[in-house]
């Protein structure tokens, strides 16, 4: 099984030689959550549109995974707004054409904190720019190791993401300002923290859709690996019924 894994662009500077040398960067711990299911994690860097649809051809599965910038405000039709983080365009055109190429085939796939909002807007939804939008939301970036949880969260009885987890309440790390204001199309909510922010998206039905907004792959604890495992069968499960 091949799992694509979308990568951040970095703009750095060849210190030696003065000139651009950026780089394509993602957290180790999104690759290795994916090998520890006994798929293969392939890095995804952004590429022309006409590269999307071949690409989405050899994968088995697609993480769109976090990032530290923001989903740009005009894909959900609003002005950018004070406290709204930077954006990364080139990226999130890719995620968003990758995002509809794999919907389109059913690829299945899982969003990760920045992931889910991408996910989210992509379908039609709208975020919170900032949390301090939402009344009585609470602290949802934590200062403490990422590897260590911050809050609880209640997931919906009957939701693919309870099923996953073997239960209805997990504790998760929390490292976002924005939140999912408006559900896209077809999704539904499968978590929500204490104050009500929506912590978990899915589609309904066979094909795995999964948004989630902390960082299963950074905490050790099975119920969070459990969602990378999913993510691995479901891909097995496409596999055998294409062929």
């Amino acid at each position: 099984m091949l799992i694509g894994i979308t990568c951040n662009i970095e703009a750095r500077i060849d210190a030696k030689r003065g000139c651009p040398a950026d780089v394509f960067l993602t957290p180790r711990a999104y690759a290795d959550a994916v090998a520890r299911t006994g798929a293969t994690p392939v890095l995804l860097p952004p590429v022309p549109p006409s590269h999307i649809e071949p690409l989405v051809g050899r994968l088995d599965a697609l993480v769109i995974s976090g990032g530290a910038f923001d989903v740009p405000p005009a894909y959900y039709h609003e002005p950018t707004r004070p406290l709204c983080g930077p954006q990364n365009d080139e990226r999130s055109r890719f995620e968003r054409a990758l995002i509809q190429a794999g919907l389109a085939v059913a690829l299945p796939m899982l969003g990760v904190c920045g992931g889910m909002q991408i996910l989210n807007v992509t379908l039609g939804g709208g975020l919170f720019q900032d949390l301090s939008e939402r009344p009585g939301s609470g602290e949802h970036q934590q200062p403490h190791d990422k590897r260590q949880p911050q809050h609880p969260l209640r997931l919906a009885p009957g939701s693919r993401l309870a099923q996953i987890a073997g239960r209805t309440n997990l504790m998760a790390n929390s490292t976002h300002h924005q939140a999912v204001r408006t559900l896209g199309t077809g999704l539904q909510v499968s978590a929500t923290a204490p104050d009500g922010v929506i912590e978990a998206i899915e589609a309904p039905g066979p094909n795995f859709v999964l948004g989630v907004q902390w960082h299963p792959e950074s905490l050790e604890l099975q119920e969070h690996q459990a969602i990378y495992q999913a993510l691995t069968k479901a891909a097995q499960t496409r596999t055998t019924l294409t062929r």
